[in-house]
This record gives C-alpha cells, structure tokens and sequence, in this order.
C-alpha cells in the first residue's frame, strides 16, 4: 500500500505516463491484478478510446478505465448496497419542493417565496454541496440553536431555521430508501475494504485538480485498500512534509490537492513513495509549437517575452489572436479556419476543440453556424430540457387543471401538438382558430365546460338584431375543436379528483401521455428529424420520453402512498421538469469537441478555439446567486460546516483555470473575443489578451466581420468562400458594392461562374441576386385583380377613402388582402365609440321627439342610463358585465354619457336646428341612396355609410342642414387636411344630405354645418370657488362643438340662441365681434366657399377611386410635419416601411402658409379639375 504523486506543468505527458505504466503492465502480465484509471466522468470515454487504440494491444481485461460514480456501482455490486433505489436531481428537486410546500407556515423566511421560481434549484444545489461536504442535519441543528443565542444577525438566523427544517426532511426521505451521489461515494468508502475487484490492484487517478471530502473518503479506503494509488496533478513541482502554498500562487489548487493526499497517506499509515517529478527541457505537448511552449512557460513570468519568428503568431503558427464584430462574426470565423486546416492542412475534425467559459452565450450559434457550414461537432453539457414541447405539454396540462382551467396553459398545452385525440389529429390551423374565437369571447375557467358561453361573436353594430343561423357552422367547428382539446384533459381532472395516493395521480398523468398519443408523436418526429438530415435533433425525443416516464417512477417511489394533493402534485413534476437535462453522446468519433474549461476534458487537442475572452467572463467574475451570501457562508465556515470554496478562492483558481485552458492545445491556440454582443453594448477584452501581448510582443490582433470587408486583399475577402452557402451570402454582398461602383477581385468572379454552372446553386443564386435589384414597393395591381377585388361598381365608405390617401398599402391590407387584428376580448376605442353612439341615439330620439318640454336635465341623465343599460350586454360579448373591474368601467361610461346627454339637452334648448334623422345609413339598402360618382371608363363608385346626426332649420331663405358627428376624442376639422383628403367624411356626409334633400325632405336644402360633439365628462376646476350657474356655463363651455358653420349671422343665431345680442358662442365655434362681424378665431365658410368644399370633396374622391379601380398599391404613407400614419397602422410588419430602404419615400403633405393659400388648394381640387398640390 503506496501512495505516489506524479508532479508536472500542462503538457509534461502525465496522462501519458500513465497510461504507458498500465500498458507496459498489461504487456508483461495481461492476466494480473486489476489495473483502474480513474479519471472524471466526463473523461471516461476519451481515456477508454485511448486505452483500446493503443497500437498493439488487442484487447484487455485487466486495465478498467473508472469514475468515482461508476467505481462505486461496481463495488457495490459486489458489496451490497443496489437495494437503495437510485435518485437523481430531478427526484431530489421534487422532493426540496415537497418538503417547501408542507413546512410552509412553519418557514420563517421563505414562506412567502416558497414556490418562487429558482427557490427550489438554488437550495437542491445548497443542499448537495451540505450533502458532498459531509453535513448532516443534527450538525445544522446544533449551529441553528448555538446562533439562537448568538449576536448573529436576524437574517441569518431565520435562514438557519429554515434551512435546516428543509435539510432534516430532505435527509430522511433519503436515508435507507434513496442513493444519490454523495451516499453512493459514502458506500464506496465503506465498500472497498471488502470489494473483491480491488484485491492487489493498482489505481491511477488522472484528470483531477482537486476532490472534495466524500470524494477524499474514497481515495483514503483506496491507500488502505490497494498495492498503489499514483495520482497525476498539474505541478509545478513537490511539496515537503509540513509545507503549504500560498494562496496567491499560479498552483495554488492542485498544490492544495497533493499536500491533502500527503496527509492522508501520512494518517493511513501508507508508504508515501518519492514524486514522479516530469520536467523535460522541452514538454512533449509543445514540441512542434514553439509559441505555445513560451506560452506555458511564461505565463506567470512576466519577465519572459517572446524573441521568436513573428511568423509563429499567426492563424497558421502556433498562436493568434482575434478581435470580431460580434459572436456570429467570432463563431463563423472560426468554421472558416477549421475547414481551412481540413482542406489544406490535411486536419482531422477531432483534433480541434472549442472552448468557451460561459458556453450558454455560444452553445445555439456555434450549432448553428457548425451547422450551416456541414462541421461535424458534439456539445460537451447537458442543456435543459424545458424548451421541449413535451416537458410543456406536462407543465401546460397539469397547470390548467391547477389553475381551474385557464386559458393560457391550455392553449400552451394544445400548441404542443402534443394533446391529440384518439378520433384523429387536430391540426395546428384549427388549434389557431379556437386560439382566436376564446380570445375574442373571453373564454376562461369555467367558462370551458359551459355551453352558454360558446356562441357567436356579435357583430359591429350594438343595434343589429343577432342572426341565429349566422356563424353555426364555424362555431360547431370551434366547439369540435374544444372538446377534442379539452377532453383528454378534463378526463385526467376527473381521475384526479377519484385518486386515493400520489400514484393514482400519475397513473391519471401517464394516462393522458397514453391517450393522446405523446409517444407516437415523438417517433414522428425522431424519423422526420432523421429524415431532415438532424441526427442530433432526432436523438433528443426518446431520452426526454424516458426522463418523463422516469421522473414518474421516482414519484411513486417517493410519496406514492401518500394522500393526494392536485397543487402539490404539479408543483413536485414542475421542479422535477426543471431539473430534467438532455445528455448526449458524440455522434461519431471525427467530430469538434465543443465545451467549457471547467467541465471538458481531451489530451488530444491539437488546435484549440478560446472564443468570448471578455472582461467579467475569462476569468469569471464571481457572483452572489446562492441562497447564501458569501459573509454567511464564511460565518458557517467559522462555526465549523465545511463548504465548497467561497468567491474569493474562487476568483483566484480562476488564474489556475485560465493556464490550465491556454496550455491544453498541442499545436495551436486561436484566442477571441467579441466587441459587441447582440445588442450592439460593447465589451471589454479580458486581462488575458493583455497579458498575451506583454508576453509576446508584436503579437498582430486580426479584426473579423461577418461579411468580406472589400477594403481587404482579395486573399482575405476569399477566405470568406470556403463553404458554398456562406460563399453565396458573401458573393451578393460583394456584388451590392460592386453595383455600387466598387472594385470586384476576379477570384469572386470565379465564384460567381462556379454556382452559375451548378444547377442547385443557380436558382439559389438568381434568388439572391433579385435582392440587389430590391426596392420595398409594391407594382399596381393588374386590372383583372382589381376587378376580382372591388368590382366594376366600387363600393367605399369615406373613411375608407380617407385610409387611402393616409396610404395606399393600409388601404390595400384592410380592404385588398382583408388583413385583421386579431380580436381580443377587451373594450378598445372602437368599441367605446360604439356605446356612446348608439346610446345618444336612443336618448336623442326619445326625448326630443316628446319636444323640449320633456328633455330637462334629470330626465336626460335617467335616459341616457337607460340606454347604456340597454347596450351594455352587446359590447364584446358582455365583457362590461363580466367583472369588477369591468362593472366600473361601465358605470364610468354610463356617466359620460349621462353628461354627454344633458349638454346635448342643453344644446336643444338654445338651438332652433332639430335632428331629422340620426343614424342615417346611405347606400344601396339604406334609409339614402349612395353618393355615385362616374370614375369613367365604365366604372362606378359607390359612396356608402351612416351619418350619426342631420339637424334641420327652416329660414325665410329655404332649409339649412348640419351634420353632427359624435366623438369620444376632441377633434377639429382642418381644412389642409380636406384639401390633401385626409379629412372628407364630415363634407362627404354633408354632400350625401345636401344632394338628397329634395327627395329625401320633399325640398332642396342648404349646408349650415359640421360639428364635432365631444362626448366626455370633463373636470371643473373650482379651487377659487364657483357658483353654480358659474359651474353650469363652464361646463357649457367643455361641450362646444368644433368644425365649420355658415358665415350667416342668422344662421348661426339659428344654432345658438343666446347669440342673439353677440358675443362669443359655447354652442358652437363662432364669436361675433362688437360690430356684428365674425372674429378671426370664428371657423365659418360662406355659401360660395361651402360649395367649393362640396366641389373638392366629390373631385378628391373621384381621384382617390380612379385610384384605387387602377390598383394602386403603393408603400407610401404620408407626412405631415410629424404626423405620419406610420405610428398607430398596425399594418407595420406587413408593409415593412422604412425611410432608410431605396424606394420607401414619404408622401410629403405641404402645410398652408395662410387660409388664402388652403382655399386655393381647394379649389384647385374642385371637381373636374386635375391639378394637384
């Protein structure tokens, strides 16, 4: 029994050492004792292959190649002690998040956070690391009660409390039952001295920088137990007896290890054989590599610097350094260089190896561009399984039972493609159309078994009468779709609710998988992926299946028996899910190993790729992200409880980790680092690359971008064309600055002619050149698609028209393509609108046909209530009866409308204009024929739509009509903007009256008006005091209308009685000055000018329909000052506008400089004439 260290730096030939003791004694002795390498988990494989390809040995069985877990499983096969049913993360983060939901009252500090989100990992990786360190709960409890009476601080010690309730219940659920890690190592230790396997045998350990106390335990039952125990440690050289590092050298963790293996030997009472010293004047890793040699030499000599061939620091030396763009610019670079030294250098893909210190920043990019780029590569870590649609759909059903059927969780569940009925597949565009009507209905919680609820959504007018038959057949459709969807799952609550133990529930659970076929699916999948060329993609399905059924199985071995809980039950499977990972093995032996420093582990890299060495990641800046802050972990530390290394030691091994990574190649390191991440936020290069160009001075930084830089050599640019897709990318690119007047090297000319002769690059090639030609517009329809779209007989509201000219594109999407948002079930504005003019209506209706009389102001307010009342279950499906919260906001519309009313009243009491028509619809089928306007070449249009009010006055001089619009915004009416077409409904629906009054009313008629009724209920500002009729003309004074009257004084006397001795109107927008003149802020037109309105507004349309029957379709939205329809169309993605592409170019609306130039504009619009602005 012996203990021997064998000492070196990195690339010393350790591992080699080692591995030429164990064939050199199978050579002399294939028949002996055993012969056990033991490496990391993660390095069986690798030594394993090294140990089966040595030249000459044709087989084995004496040498074994071992890990702590798998050593243990062998002895323990042999010992006893495979009764304990294994356990993994997932059974104990199920058990952490038991153990948190039953002592919740009883948790001083996390009682409000117990089923916070990362509660559960944060504390399973606490307890593990108690567990490794040989914690136990009664050693807890004594600290717990000691700090008790301690000055430590409250904080502390309400963590104490609660952890080590915790910790207790998570110890006994193991103890007897479960073997995880750590007790799997306890019964190594214990198993050893009585293991056959071991008799006379002889252990190696390599790959090791330091242990921890189970680990320790292990290795002191191994120096009882065996002939010699040879530990290989990166070293620089020996420690004597009594001798410790300083915490500050470069060694400092494999020094630690080796002067704790001394001291175990020593207390065992083994021989300590004299070191295995390897320090040869050239270490046999760097001998073809002079650079890195240096590197390994003076990295923690600043004092050595390079005095070599500069030839040497260069991507085809043994050192060069990289500065990108970005990390896509970084990884592709790096595919660039790795099928460079293939093609030309002869390399084969298992001699390179990347490496990144936080590889979740690269894991996605590097498969993808290894990817595109057809690089064989295997990814050394295991990823998390939750982005899996399976380990959703598990999630997603179990949460939409928990939650009493929300509809979010179930329609995640449904999105799996997973929830599939026995009767058949529900395909995705059926799942998209329930998607969009229980978002519209409001389809929610018992709302998913009540048939009351499914019916049809109404229409957009509050007064129409519901269809009965309109909509059934899509509704039987969407209700199909429910109960396909929502059966499985309602079974499995109904097997839920019957279950007598947790293994009822997870038998209801798997009865779900079962039912709805998740396993067949899966294998649809795993062959597609196959069959798509994605091996790795198709490997993913079966192992997630396995790990459901598994995470199962240790539930029932778990709380099996115990009495159910539905909230429990999902909360354990949810913190079972998190922790469920995706493994892998290297699909073939030829492939780039990808990985981290910490955790990969290879002796025959010979080029290595160091990429992301920024400032705060190599070395990694340490953080606080545990349940204990780094004070308390060193206050326990004190009282005793033995923990993993604290931040500090962390961030100094970090110089230890950094060496270890640079000195890992034999024939090339590649250091890079990105200078922006994908936001564009730069980034700091790492002390590293500082340290690098000390140590070698001169040492050249090559800049890298995505795309060939045409400033570069033509060697360079071409560097970019080692793979035929990405060659593709960068050949458009180089031709777009080619076209742009730029020079072309002849070697992207060869690439050009190279796809052009290759049929299955040609068409991908002429697609990409269409690009360059790229202008974002859209060619006028063809006058067949616009006959199929609008017909020969255009039928268009105003609005419609006025969207046209805001742009034409909007136009197309809404009234072309009929484009929709989807409808949510929510009040909008729209909606809103709706309320207020179908309520005003009513209330109008009613009370001036009783005459003024009857309309006080109560009487308005207790109608206008009435009428909202009326109207409230029409909106959205009775969403303003559905809530609280809803309610309110009904009563808050009720008293807007309330006062809208009353000043409504108000304004029929001053006003000799009475309403002759509200909610007038004009069209083929209204109460008016519609405005038709000849767009020549045998085409019609046809103006439709419903005016909300028209009010009448007789004068000595005929009949004045006004139209009154309501609306819940505050808006005026702009002449520029009638002039461009932005704003014609309000003289369009005048036009509309005015035509058809003789018909209509029995006698021609005269315009008097637009007016803009503001329906809101305004605050009074009374802080200074205010009587009440005070009040009542302030409050006048909020509703007077904007727009446009008739410069007549009677005409306006007719609207606003009270002006009948001058002054200024709160009826209307008119102020008379004191010689009976209008004011300059009056918004008056006379006859002459409102008949060249009426005249620009028929011209205007007639254009915009000769535009719309021609197809124009053009991305070209207007601007105005600043205003722009850009910023509200919800259009936006489709059209993708942008002021910086060729061909996007605003629709410059002038402003006028005065009213003279606005009414010039107008008239130059009149109809018949065709000059524009």
């Amino acid at each position: 029994m012996a203990l021997r260290l064998i000492v070196g730096r990195s690339g010393s030939g350790k591992t080699r050492a080692c591995l030429d003791e164990i064939r050199q004694k199978l050579a002399d002795n294939p028949e002996g004792p055993p012969l056990i390498l033991l490496v990391p988990e993660q390095a069986t494989f690798q030594a394993e292959y090294a140990m089966a390809t040595t030249p000459g040995l044709k087989g084995f069985m004496r040498a074994q190649v071992l890990s702590f877990r798998r050593l243990a499983y062998r002895v323990m096969q042999e010992t006893g002690g495979l009764a304990a049913v294994p356990i993994n993360e997932n059974g104990k983060a199920m058990l952490v998040h038991k153990a948190l939901v039953r002592r919740r009252e009883e948790l001083k500090l996390f009682k409000g956070s117990a089923e916070a989100v990362g509660l559960t990992d944060k504390l399973g990786e606490l307890f593990t690391e108690w567990r490794r360190y040989g914690t136990d709960s009664d050693r807890l409890e004594r600290l717990r009660y000691a700090a008790e009476s301690s000055s430590a601080s409250i904080l502390l010690k309400d963590k104490l409390h609660d952890l080590t309730l915790l910790f207790g219940d998570l110890e006994r659920e193991l103890t007897g039952k479960w073997l995880d890690g750590e007790d799997a190592l306890a019964r190594l230790a214990e198993g050893i001295p009585h293991a056959p396997l071991l008799n006379g045998a002889e252990v190696w350990m390599d790959g090791f920088h330091g242990f921890t106390p189970n680990e320790y335990a292990v290795i002191d039952a191994l120096l009882k137990r065996v002939s010699r125990v040879s530990a290989a440690l990166c070293l620089d050289r020996p420690y004597g007896a009594g001798e410790r590092p300083d915490e500050l050298e470069l060694f400092h963790p494999t020094a630690e290890t080796s002067v704790r293996l001394s001291e175990l030997a020593l207390a065992a009472g083994v021989e300590l054989e004299p070191p295995v010293v390897l320090n040869p004047p050239v270490l046999p890793r760097f001998a073809r590599s002079p650079a890195l040699a240096h590197l390994e030499m003076s990295y923690d000599n600043a004092r050595l610097s390079w005095r070599g061939d500069l030839s040497a620091l260069t991507p085809e030396g043994g050192l060069s350094l990289h500065a990108a763009a970005n990390r896509r610019a970084e990884a592709e670079a790096v595919a660039r260089d790795m099928l460079r030294r293939v093609r030309e250098e002869g390399g084969r893909w298992r001699e390179m190896a990347v490496f990144v210190r936080r590889l979740e920043d690269y894991a996605d990019l590097l498969g993808q561009v290894f990817d595109d780029y057809g690089i064989p590569y295997f990814l050394d870590g295991k990823a998390s399984a939750s982005h899996h649609p399976l380990v959703e759909f598990v999630r997603s059903a179990l949460e939409t039972v928990v939650s009493g059927w929300r509809t979010d969780p179930l329609l995640r569940c449904a999105k799996t493609d997973l929830l599939q009925p026995e009767s058949g597949i529900v395909t995705r565009e059926e799942v998209d159309r329930l998607e969009n009507y229980v978002l519209a209905a409001g389809i929610d919680g018992w709302r998913w078994h009540d048939d009351r609820s499914w019916r049809p959504l109404g229409g957009g007018d509050l007064e129409a009468e519901d269809d009965p038959e309109r909509g059934a057949r899509a509704m039987e459709r969407i209700r199909r779709t429910r109960d396909a969807l929502a059966g499985p799952l309602r079974r499995m609550e109904q097997r839920f609710k019957k279950a007598g133990s947790v293994r009822d529930q997870c038998e209801a659970l798997y009865l779900l998988l079962e039912e709805s076929g998740a396993a067949d699916t899966l294998e649809r999948w795993s062959a597609a992926d196959e069959a798509a060329g994605e091996p790795g993609k198709a490997r993913m399905h079966r192992p997630l299946w396995d790990g459901v059924l598994d995470l199962l199985d240790q539930m029932v071995e778990m709380v099996g028996g115990e009495k159910p809980d539905v909230a429990l039950f999902a909360g354990m499977v949810d913190a079972g899910l998190e922790q469920l990972k995706l493994g892998a093995v290297p699909p073939s032996l030829d492939g780039v190993l990808v990985g981290s420093p910490e955790r990969t582990r290879s002796d025959r890299i010979e080029v290595l790729y160091l990429l992301g060495v920024n400032d705060g990641v190599m070395p990694m800046a340490v953080r606080e992200n545990g349940v204990l802050s780094e004070e308390e972990r060193e206050d326990l530390a004190a009282a005793g409880i033995e923990m993993a290394p604290g931040a500090k030691r962390r961030l100094l091994d970090e110089r230890f980790l950094a060496y270890w990574t640079l000195t890992t190649p034999s024939r090339h390191l590649w250091i890079s680092y990105p200078l922006a991440d994908e936001e564009g936020a730069g980034l700091i290069p790492s002390e590293i690359i500082r340290r690098l160009k000390k140590r070698f001075p001169g040492l050249p930084e090559h800049q890298l971008s995505a795309e060939p830089v045409p400033e570069e050599t033509d060697d360079r640019q071409l560097a970019y064309a080692v793979h035929p897709g990405r060659a593709l990318t960068s050949l458009v690119t180089m031709l777009r600055h080619w076209r742009q007047g730029g020079h072309l090297s002849p070697g992207w000319w060869s690439v050009y002619r190279w796809m052009t002769e290759r049929g299955e690059w040609r068409e991908r090639l002429a697609r990409l050149l269409s690009s360059l030609q790229y202008r974002n517009e859209e060619r006028p329809l063809t006058e067949r698609t616009s006959l199929l779209l609008y017909g020969d007989r255009l039928l268009s509201s105003v609005s419609r028209m006025e969207r046209f000219v805001a742009c034409p594109f909007r136009h197309f999407s809404s009234h072309g393509l009929r484009l929709r948002e989807r409808q949510l079930y929510r009040v909008d504005a729209p909606d809103i609108g709706q309320l207020f003019h179908a309520a005003l209506r009513q209330t109008t209706e009613k009370l001036l046909a009783e005459g003024p009389a009857g309309a006080d102001a109560v009487r308005w307010q207790l109608e206008a209530a009435a009428a909202v009342e009326r109207l409230l279950p029409k909106v959205q499906s009775q969403i303003l009866l559905s809530s609280h919260r809803h309610q309110a906001m009904a009563r808050k519309l009720k008293d807007i409308v309330a006062r809208a009313s009353t000043m409504l009243g108000e304004h029929a009491r001053v006003s000799a204009f009475k309403p002759v028509g509200l909610e007038i619809d004009f069209g083929p089928s209204g109460t008016l024929p519609p405005l038709s306007l000849n767009l020549g070449r045998g085409r019609w249009m046809d103006i439709v739509g419903r005016i909300d009010r028209v009010d009448a006055a007789d004068t000595p001089e005929g009949l004045l009509l006004r139209i009154m619009d309501y609306k819940s915004g505050d808006v005026k009416l702009k002449l520029d903007e009638v002039a461009h077409g932005l704003s014609l409904q309000m003289l369009a629906y005048l036009d509309v009256v005015v035509s058809h009054a003789p018909h209509w009313l029995g006698r021609p008629a005269s315009p008097a008006g637009v007016l803009y009724f503001h329906v809101h209920n305004p605050l009074l500002n009374t802080l200074n005091g205010m009587s009440r009729a005070d009040a009542e003309q302030a409050m006048l004074k909020e509703f007077r209308m904007q727009g446009l009257v008739l410069a007549d004084g009677d005409a306006v006397t007719l609207m606003d009685g009270s002006l009948a001795s001058g002054g200024k109107s709160s009826v209307v927008p008119v102020e008379f000055k004191k010689d009976g003149s209008f004011s300059s802020r009056s918004q008056v037109a006379d006859a002459g000018q409102w008949d060249v309105l009426r005249r620009s507004v028929r011209g205007s349309m007639k254009r915009i329909g000769r535009r719309i029957a021609d197809g124009d379709v053009a991305i070209a939205p207007y601007r105005m000052d600043k205003k722009s329809p850009c910023t509200v169309c919800e259009f936006r993605p489709v059209c993708q506008f942008d002021g910086q592409l060729e061909g996007n170019r605003y629709q410059m609306l002038a402003k006028p400089s005065d009213k003279d130039q606005v009414w010039q504009w107008l008239d130059n619009r009149a109809e018949g004439e065709e000059e524009t602005l």
